[in-house]
């Protein structure tokens, strides 16, 4: 009788160990708090299909400089505290720079990678790899206010001439006591989203990011973007544009406030959730002499090497960002505003289905072929991005700087930080 409770208990422990040996398969996954909702989603299905394997969810700081300062931190130091990081084209292109991340080309079939949308394969080509499983396709937009635009007789602007015009037919003084309370255009005037709108207004010319002096003076194509960017700014736009954000400018559009609003698809998906779709339109930007060439973005998941999950059993970390660009999981977080596969933004039920959620999403398909990739410099992206937002401000909405000055002013600031990647 001994002998049975004996092996009994034996049997007990190895199969407790062989249990905990299963179960000791985990992944540390992080992401800001916006991407938290799709990633709990993501989370439960892999660990329905792979019971074996725990993923724990670091749920990141709600503002974008908190996420900047974190993300900065664990890539200088090759923090091994997480394997799969939600990131966007700065950290995606920073952390490849580095080293930091899996370069997960090795990983994908030809048929995964022949699935990426075109935006996605030029991320590929300027991060040299692939580092990044998507989650969608993002790009900037242009938003109007039907209503506002009706009452006032105009129709959607397509020029930029037309767009001036536009706007300054509905900026205007409503309650006569001399001072303005209906704007005809509003953006967000925090550094980044002003680097953001520098260079939707550069691309509309035809300028180059990276050149926009030579020789002690501006390139004309570079010059023509920055005034018109401050014609717009100081005629049609609130004079507090400095501190306006998300929420402000947000907020004064849909109380009818402001005519038109550059933002992202956030907005496309307000507008359902409020019951303004009837109200609230979507538009491509106005075009400039190049066309009406806006920005492409992405977040998606990274990989990174140094984790110690994926150190210590680098398969099951990569089955994990695999199974992120799934058609089935990729219809997950595509709503949060358009597909970056072409199996899925071939899926008119879906499609359908996504633009009652989001009414970015009827022209979607469109747009992609007017939205470029930013040309960021690898290592500094944060640095560069930041660093001319606050510089355009000087020019654009403080006046501290002339736009030539302005230009020049820039382009000393940056050749340091491009001169080794420069062409």
């Amino acid at each position: 009788m001994f002998k049975k409770i004996m092996v009994g208990m034996a049997a007990a422990v190895i199969l407790g160990v062989v249990a905990q040996g299963v179960m000791a398969a985990k992944i540390v996954f992080y992401t800001p708090s916006w991407g938290v909702e799709y990633a709990e989603q993501i989370i439960a299905l892999f660990e329905k299909e792979k019971p074996d394997v725990k993923v724990d969810l670091i749920r990141g700081p709600s503002t974008w400089d908190d996420h900047v300062a974190r993300t900065s931190l664990w890539i200088r130091t090759k923090y091994p505290g997480v394997d799969v990081l939600y990131e966007d084209d700065v950290f995606a292109l920073n952390g490849a720079y580095f080293g930091v991340w899996e370069d997960l080309t090795p990983y994908l079939s030809e048929e995964e990678k022949a699935d990426l949308i075109g935006l996605q394969k030029e991320y590929a080509r300027r991060h040299g790899g692939i580092y990044r499983i998507p989650w969608w396709n993002g790009m900037s937009y242009m938003y109007y206010r039907k209503d506002l635009l009706a009452k006032e007789g105009v129709t959607v602007p397509d020029t930029w001439d037309e767009f001036l015009e536009v706007g300054k037919r509905l900026t205007r003084d409503l309650n006569g006591d001399g001072e303005i309370d209906q704007w005809g255009y509003v953006t967000q005037g925090t550094p980044g989203e002003m680097y953001n709108n520098f260079m939707e207004f550069l691309y509309q010319t035809g300028a180059e990011e990276w050149e926009l002096a030579r020789e002690g003076q501006s390139v004309p194509e570079a010059k023509k973007g920055l005034e018109f960017m401050v014609e717009v700014y100081t005629t049609i736009a609130p004079g507090a544009l400095s501190a306006i954000g998300y929420d402000e400018s947000r907020a004064l559009f849909r109380e009818g406030k402001v005519a038109m609003l550059r933002d992202w698809a956030d907005m496309g998906l307000i507008a359902p959730q409020e019951g303004l779709t009837d109200v609230i339109g979507v538009m491509n930007f106005p075009a400039g002499p190049a066309g009406p060439y806006g920005i492409g973005h992405c977040w998606g998941a990274v990989v990174n090497k140094y984790g110690a999950a994926f150190k210590k059993n680098k398969d099951v970390v990569i089955d994990f960002a695999k199974f992120m660009i799934r058609p089935e999981i990729h219809k997950i977080t595509a709503v949060m505003e358009g597909p970056a596969l072409k199996s899925v933004l071939g899926d008119q039920k879906f499609m359908q289905e996504l633009a009652e959620r989001n009414i970015v999403t009827p022209y979607f398909e469109e747009f992609l072929k007017f939205r470029r990739v930013r040309n960021f410099p690898p290592g500094k992206a944060t640095e560069y991005h930041e660093g001319i937002g606050r510089m355009v401000t000087k020019t654009a909405i403080t006046g501290e700087l002339t736009v030539e000055k302005g230009l020049l002013e820039i382009q000393k600031w940056i050749d340091p930080l491009i001169a080794e990647f420069k062409k």
